[in-house]
């Protein structure tokens, strides 16, 4: 009974440490001095925005911005079922949109504020900090 007991221990501890490092590795450590992401304050940067948003030093020692930088944090099936229903909109979920803008910097601003494409021919409420696109301006309005 005790070496199970000690067992047990032992195994939380080990999926313990292994969780703290799976989320610590996630997040790039400390930028460099001539980097200047770790001397912004996050409320230097509009509500929305990735820099307000990642608080912690995530983003200060990257200019990756790619898909597969942000999927590498952000897992695609958590992200949709995140924003499932969006804005209380039965079926809306921006992440799952009709139309391929693809690039997760298509809406998410890096250190502006960010925009909600899918208002280009949509009118859903805006997230805290967000602006529109302006109606109208999308690819779908220009074709000829």
């Amino acid at each position: 009974m005790k070496n199970k007991r000690l067992l047990m221990l032992l195994l939380t501890a080990l999926a313990t440490t292994a969780l703290a490092a799976t989320i610590a590795g996630c997040a790039p450590q400390q930028a460099d001095s001539d980097k200047g992401g770790a001397s912004a304050s996050p409320d230097s940067f509009p509500t929305g925005s990735l820099m307000a948003l990642h608080v912690n030093g995530e983003l200060d020692k990257t200019d990756d911005y790619s898909n597969k930088f942000c999927l590498s944090c952000h897992p695609r099936d958590v992200i949709n079922k995140g924003n499932e229903d969006f804005a209380g909109i039965e079926g809306v979920n921006p992440h799952k949109a009709h139309l391929e803008s693809g690039e997760c910097l298509s809406c998410h601003s890096v250190d502006a504020t960010s925009t909600l494409s899918c208002n280009e021919c949509h009118d859903i409420p805006l997230p805290d900090g967000w602006q529109s696109a302006e109606q109208g301006a999308g690819p779908i309005h220009h074709l000829e």
